[in-house]
């Protein structure tokens, strides 16, 4: 029995060396077996970065998006016509991509393929290797290697490598439809990679092969070898921790977390999975490599909600992950409950041995979970009022050298839409990025936030795990680069866009970063405390509740006497249309005095809309009011009970902004109901009508001061 464990021992030792020495090579031919191989191979992300490989993303993004190397600026930053961007025009073609060197094609997607032509011109031919319509591009795909290609909620996705040896050019003929994005890698100078041969017998087999691996996400994905087991049931009493430790060097390859004897009751146990925490500590280090809340360390939140991917998952109230997560003097794995009850977890994990030598050349494994943490940057240039470079919101900032592997995204919200934002990813210092995406979804794999009913799904490298059938409250997101990790020899920065819609209020977000470490990389963010990281949970009402980068103030309670424009009831209107308008989006947010107003659009010179109030007690009131100024809003005169109030007021401004309180006088008021009117009756000769006419009026607030 033992020399059959040193024997297993040395075989696996000799396979990780031939296997990290095959791929530092340089100069090694790179097959299509090799690159078939990256689509299942989870080791791999282990092994050291190779100097000069490259992975980022050539996309349809809006160009409008500019970085100013004189003042260090960046301008035009949240430019969002990302529709049908391109490198160049060739005729009525758009050139997509245009790669020199060796390299691979890893995926391609887009939200609306139509019947324009896709064109795949590889190594300088004139010939190109692929040309159909677009939408038939995906659809054979799927038909052939259902596992490699899908359709996630409208967005269509592949990932069939293309290699090529010197160069690659993707052309898409007029027609191809809408937003697009392609993700390759670029290997080092001197690297020999075999050429697309076409889908020959050998090669489709490959794919059909990974194709099935892919289908059976959920499943160990690692190669049979000699392996441990290890299950514990550790009861972990409040404020407390409990410690699974490994020894020696060895690579922990499954790791699954079962929580036992749950809440019944639905928020209760989600609020267990923010509660308990999983901390990974390697080779003795005294900080984590990995933290995060639980439930959100296996990439979804909140609670246990079911999904499979080819790394994590949730099964049956099981946890799963099947990172490669190697070690060379010891492991521990920490559970902590910062709960008020004692809870119970089963862990299950399975790990090889290594050669502590070889182990020691091996990356670690890295997760953190954060939310609004802006470690390693300027805050400030990051906000909407002054930053240039908002609305950048970070996934990961770290210095070193490793591969970024992943993301997981969870949001809270009432409303409108919260994915706009793109997928910004910095390599090596970049001051132009090399990944600029299109929307959020896309990164993930879906379009145009998804079909109504919004569904949930799954697939080996993205998944919607929780989503609302009105997607309201809680939405949980995951995107994994398994053979389209990104390496980075001194650093990587990763965003995310958070620019939600305007109705979409309150909006929070949290996420988890993984990442593999080589060299420095090491987990720069803090273990969050229990009262930072709980599940908040924001009524529709609370609108001023949104990332720090938009500097929402905390409405104050309102002043006696104040009737919000917004709570007025319209009681005759000549023409237009009046509505409630949300005032966060302006570079002035926060001046309307609960984030709103009651706006009149569409109106003529000489109408009037009139607003009802009540006074609770009677008498003489100062009656003061705050209206809206904008470049297209009118002079209006003001009266109560038909009443005119003071002069006519000039609501014309550059910008958008509010008149600050104006005092209108002193008037007598009886208990109960009232009349405020409006009248447009005339226009500042600064004003831009534009389609609204030139006499819009916008309330904020009217008060009625003792």
């Amino acid at each position: 029995m033992k020399k059959q464990k040193l024997l297993s021992r040395s075989l696996v030792i000799l396979a990780v060396s031939a296997l990290a020495a095959a791929v530092s090579r340089a100069d090694k031919t790179v097959t299509y077996k090799d690159l078939v191989s990256r689509l299942t191979d989870l080791e791999r992300l282990a092994r050291p970065v190779v100097d000069g490989e490259k992975t980022f993303a050539s996309t349809s993004h809006d160009r409008g998006a500019k970085y100013n190397a004189e003042k260090d600026r960046y301008e035009r930053w949240n430019a969002n016509g990302d529709g049908g961007g391109c490198i160049r025009r060739e005729g009525d073609d758009k050139v997509m991509v245009d790669l020199k060197g060796a390299g691979v094609l890893w995926r391609t997607w887009s939200a609306r393929a139509g019947r324009g032509h896709i064109r795949i011109f590889i190594d300088g031919s004139e010939k190109p290797i692929v040309d159909k319509p677009f939408n038939e591009y995906f659809g054979d795909y799927e038909k052939e290697y259902p596992g490699l290609a899908m359709t996630l909620s409208r967005g269509r996705n592949e990932f069939i490598p293309i290699p090529f040896a010197r160069s690659c050019k993707v052309v898409v003929a007029k027609g191809w439809g809408m937003y697009f994005h392609a993700t390759h890698t670029i290997f080092p100078e001197g690297t020999r990679v075999e050429p697309f041969a076409g889908f020959t017998p050998e090669i489709k087999s490959m794919l059909k092969k990974a194709g099935q691996a892919w289908l059976k996400r959920g499943a160990n994905p690692h190669p049979s070898a000699k392996t441990a087991e290890k299950k514990e049931t550790l009861a972990v009493a409040p404020g407390k921790t409990q410690s699974l430790s490994l020894a020696g060097a060895g690579a922990i390859r499954a790791l699954k977390v079962t929580p036992l004897d749950l809440p019944a009751e639905k928020i209760a146990r989600e609020d267990v999975m923010r509660e308990l925490a999983i901390s990974i500590f390697w080779d003795g280090e005294k900080s984590p490599s990995v933290w995060s809340p639980l439930g959100d360390f296996f990439a979804t939140s909140p609670g246990l909600n079911p999904f499979k991917t080819f790394t994590t998952g949730c099964i049956d109230g099981t946890f799963y992950s099947y990172w490669y997560m190697p070690f060379a003097s010891g492991a521990r794995i920490v559970l902590a409950n910062d709960g008020k009850k004692a809870r119970k977890l089963k862990v299950e994990l399975e790990t090889v041995e290594l050669n502590a030598q070889a182990a020691q050349k091996l990356l670690r494994f890295c997760a953190a979970w954060h939310s609004d943490d802006f470690t390693g940057l300027d805050a400030k240039r990051f906000m909407k009022r002054g930053g240039d470079r908002w609305p950048d919101w970070p996934l990961l900032v770290v210095k070193g050298k490793g591969r970024f592997v992943g993301m997981t995204e969870h949001i809270w919200k009432f409303g409108g839409w919260w994915g706009e934002g793109d997928e910004k990813f910095f390599i090596d210092g970049e001051k132009y990025l090399s990944t600029i995406g299109t929307g959020s979804e896309d990164y993930i794999g879906y379009a145009w936030a998804a079909n109504r009913p919004f569904i949930t799904f799954d697939s080996a490298l993205a998944a919607v795990s929780r989503l609302r059938p009105d997607a309201q409250e809680d939405t949980s997101v995951c995107r994994f680069h398994v053979c389209d990790d990104m390496p980075f020899n001194r650093s990587f920065q990763g965003f995310i866009e958070v620019m939600p819609n305007g109705n979409c209020r309150p909006v929070l977000y949290d996420t988890v970063a993984y990442w593999y470490r080589q060299s420095g990389a090491e987990n720069p963010y803090p273990v969050v405390p229990i009262e930072k990281r709980r599940h908040r949970r924001p009524g529709r009402e609370m609108r001023h509740i949104m990332p720090s980068t938009f500097e929402v103030p905390k409405p104050k309670p309102p002043v006696p006497g104040t009737v919000e424009g917004e709570t007025m009831k319209v009681i005759r209107r000549a023409s237009g249309r009046i509505w409630t308008q949300n005032m966060h989006n302006f570079r002035a947010g926060g001046t309307w005095s609960r984030g709103h107003q009651l706006i009149w659009t569409g109106g003529k010179k000489g109408e009037s809309i009139e607003l009802e109030f009540y006074v609770d007690n009677g008498g003489k009131r100062e009656l003061i009011v705050v209206l809206t100024k904008a470049v297209d809003y009118g002079i209006t005169q003001l009266a109560i009970d038909g009443k005119e109030l003071g002069k006519p007021i000039d609501c014309y401004d550059s910008k958008v902004t509010t008149t600050g309180e104006i005092s209108m006088g002193t008037v007598e008021l009886k208990k109960g109901r009232h009349l405020l009117r409006a009248t447009a009756v005339g226009q500042n000769k600064k004003v831009r009508a534009a389609g609204a006419g030139g006499y819009i009026f916008g309330i904020d607030y009217l008060r009625l001061k003792k």
